[in-house]
C-alpha cells in the first residue's frame, strides 16, 4: 500500500469538505439571519418592542417608534435616519455605525448605549438622558442636545460643530480630541470633564461651569483645549 498516496488521497478529499462548507455553510447562515432580522423589524413595527433582539443592519429610516422599548437591542449600522423615536428606551442598545441623521429623539434614553462612529447629524435629541453612553467618533454635526444629560459619556474625536448643548450636564465627559467649533454650550455644566486637545472655536460657553467648577472666563487652554 502506498501511505504517501493514500495521505494525499485523504488530505484532497478534507480540503473538498472544507470549501463545499465554505461555499454553502455561510450564504446559508447569512441568509437565516436575514431573515431573523427582518422577522425583529416586523415585531418590533407591530408591538413598538423588541428589547435584547437582532436588528443589526435593519432598514427604519422614517419608521414611528415613539415609546419603543429597545433595552439592549443590536441596532449596530441600522439605517435610522428621519425615525421618530422620541421617548424611546434604549439603555445599553448597540447603535454602533448606526444612521441617526435627522432622527426625532427627545427625551429619548441611551444610557450606556454604544453609538461609536454613529450618525447623529441633525438630531434632535432635547432632554435626552444619555449617561455613561460610547459617543466616540460620532458625527453630531447641528445636533440639538439642549438639556440632555451626558455624564461620564464619551465624546473623544466627536464632530460636533454647530452642535447645540445649552444647559446640556456634561459632568466627568470625556470631550478630548472632539471639534466643537461654533458649539452653543451656554449654561452647560462641564465639572470634572476632560477637555484636551478639544476644539472650542468660537464655541458660546456663556455661564457654562467649567471642569474646575468655576464659570466660564473666556480662558480654556488651562484645560487643554483650544479656542
Amino acid at each position: 500500500m502506498n501511505i504517501k498516496g493514500w495521505f494525499r488521497q485523504i488530505s484532497t478529499i478534507a480540503l473538498i469538505i472544507i470549501v463545499s462548507l465554505t461555499i454553502f455553510t455561510a450564504p446559508s447562515y447569512a441568509f437565516i439571519r436575514s431573515d431573523e432580522v427582518q422577522i425583529n423589524v416586523n415585531h418590533l413595527k407591530k408591538t413598538n418592542e423588541c428589547n435584547e433582539c437582532d436588528l443589526s443592519g435593519a432598514d427604519l429610516s422614517g419608521s414611528d417608534l415613539y415609546g419603543s422599548a429597545l433595552l439592549g437591542a443590536n441596532l449596530s449600522g441600522a439605517d435610522l435616519s428621519e425615525a421618530l423615536l422620541n421617548d424611546a428606551k434604549l439603555k445599553g442598545a448597540n447603535l454602533s455605525g448606526a444612521n441617526l441623521s435627522n432622527a426625532l429623539l427627545m427625551g429619548i434614553t441611551l444610557s450606556e448605549a454604544d453609538l461609536t462612529n454613529a450618525n447623529l447629524s441633525n438630531a434632535d435629541l432635547y432632554n435626552a438622558l444619555m449617561e455613561s453612553t460610547t459617543l466616540s467618533g460620532a458625527d453630531l454635526t447641528d445636533a440639538d442636545l439642549t438639556s440632555a444629560i451626558l455624564s461620564q459619556t464619551d465624546l473623544s474625536n466627536a464632530a460636533a460643530e454647530n452642535v447645540n448643548l445649552d444647559q446640556a450636564i456634561l459632568n466627568q465627559a470625556n470631550l478630548s480630541g472632539a471639534n466643537f467649533t461654533h458649539a452653543k454650550m451656554r449654561n452647560a455644566r462641564l465639572a470634572d470633564a476632560i477637555l484636551e486637545g478639544t476644539e472650542l472655536f468660537e464655541a458660546d460657553l456663556y455661564r457654562a461651569v467649567m471642569p474646575d467648577t468655576t464659570i466660564y472666563n473666556g480662558d480654556v487652554s488651562k484645560f487643554g483645549a483650544y479656542q
